[in-house]
């Protein structure tokens, strides 16, 4: 399963169409950081099965995210490590036990025409993206021909005699997708909870299903109830919202969420831990840590912060 994404497409929301875009914005970035894209740049999302593609022309290329292993011409590459491959070059990605979501960047991006504004898939209203459907075997996905001055830079940096593998993320700039904890704040009907549900929210372990996709992940675990039960009006809801089911299960709204929602708020993930859980597989059981407003913004800003820089530095190695 593979399509088309990028940020997202914004303001629509009041039309019912939903942001959707990347379900792991923190790959996404450092994907097409690595190969000199934009932020925005369009991308390959894969998340599950095999994917093979050819070049039909030399293209600079990388893989990002998790859960894959990743082959060039069945030589063995890193993730987070950009490749400058030839035409007829075959790059190979090999899904690995516990899954998880990869990003394909190619300079330049994904040259598709966009729609409002943006170049991801809408899967639900058939638009965007590659004809707004999962790709198939055989698409030809257009890409940028000539390549801007960083570019250059990193394919002369690459193709320098013995420095083939000399390009690569750090370890510590990596991405952790092993901590199984996620940040929330309380949702608008976290009070209308009783005081022993919130505590097991903030307490228990929750498994995350089968029944699992990118418009929402649902979790099995302690029934959590209502302490008054008044009807909810459909109010908006975002990726993070984390809605409490009648059976008193949780639904975590992810990247193509609905616009509205009725069932009752409790929590809202912070959207620097979206990117890790996006990358949870079925049977990985989690638990939910309720943080301030204040600590969200703090740990959003200095994401931000470590991103900008790091960017800065990427772009220093050049000079």
């Amino acid at each position: 399963m593979a399509t088309i994404q990028d940020m997202g497409r914004f303001g629509y929301r009041n039309k019912g169409i939903h942001v959707g875009g990347v379900m792991d914005k923190t790959s996404a970035f450092l994907c097409n950081m690595l190969v000199a894209n934009e932020q925005d740049a369009a991308l390959v999302e894969i998340t599950g099965g095999e994917w093979l593609t050819e070049m039909s022309h030399p293209q600079l290329i990388v893989a990002g995210g998790k859960g894959f292993n990743v082959f060039v011409n069945d030589n063995p590459v890193s993730f987070w490590q950009p490749c400058f491959l030839q035409a007829g070059d075959k790059l190979r990605l090999i899904p690995l036990p516990g899954g998880g979501i990869s990003y394909l960047a190619i300079h330049g991006g994904i040259r598709i025409k966009p729609v409002l504004n943006s170049r991801s898939t809408h899967l639900g209203a058939s638009f965007g993206g590659f004809n707004g459907r999962l790709l198939r075997p055989g698409d030809l996905l257009p890409t940028a021909v000539l390549r801007t001055t960083q570019a250059e830079k990193i394919v002369r940096h690459i193709c320098r005699p013995g420095a083939q593998h000399h390009l690569r993320l750090s370890n510590t700039a990596i991405p952790d997708h092993s901590r199984n904890s996620v940040r929330i704040i309380a949702g608008h009907e976290y009070d209308w909870f009783t005081p022993a549900a919130r505590e097991l929210l903030a307490s228990s372990l929750f498994e995350l299903t089968g029944m699992s996709n990118r418009m929402g992940y649902r979790f099995n675990g302690p029934a959590l109830q209502l302490g008054q039960h008044e009807q909810v009006i459909s109010s908006a809801v975002s990726p993070g919202t984390i809605q409490v089911s009648p059976d008193g299960q949780l639904l975590v709204l992810m990247a193509d969420a609905q616009t509205t929602g009725g069932y009752p708020r409790i929590g809202q993930v912070i959207s620097a831990d979206l990117p890790l859980l996006a990358q949870k597989s079925a049977g990985c059981q989690l638990q939910f840590r309720l943080v301030t407003i204040a600590e969200a913004e703090t740990v959003y800003l200095k994401r931000e912060e470590q991103l900008a820089n790091l960017q800065k530095d990427y772009a220093l190695i050049f000079t």
